[in-house]
């Protein structure tokens, strides 16, 4: 029998996508309290809220420090078990993931509030005026 061989690293095709944010899910917003909290997320930069499936998640945009400058892996052998639970299946860079909401901004969370018909008298409604 044949030893099988360890896969030193991604596919050449590889631009590392998954390396380069680190996503948590969080709780759907229900209160003034959930809103101020997502909108201070979004107050700062490479921060990013969406829905997925009904589910509400927190994208921080920041790159792996183990990527080299061709965006390759220098610790792919050694790597995190949440790297190595990734798929080349579900790759970002097989395809485009469709969000019911993408969410990069301030004013992207007011849009939001206001399609949903939300009046909350937030302390920052009128921030855009300053």
């Amino acid at each position: 029998m044949q030893k099988k061989k360890k896969t030193l690293s991604c596919p050449e095709t590889c631009k590392a996508s998954c390396c380069q944010y680190i996503v948590n899910k969080i709780r759907a917003p229900r209160t003034k309290p959930d809103f101020d909290e997502i909108y201070w997320f979004l107050c700062h930069d490479n921060m990013v809220v969406y829905i997925e499936r009904r589910k509400w998640y927190l994208l921080v945009e920041t790159p792996c420090r183990y990527l080299d400058k061709k965006y390759r892996c220098k610790i792919y052998s050694k790597r995190p078990y949440v790297c190595r639970q990734h798929s080349e299946d579900e790759c970002e860079y097989q395809g485009e993931v469709d969000y019911e909401l993408y969410m990069r901004s301030p004013a992207d969370l007011k849009r939001y509030m206001k399609k949903r018909g939300l009046s909350l008298r937030m302390a920052w409604d009128d921030i855009d005026k300053v």
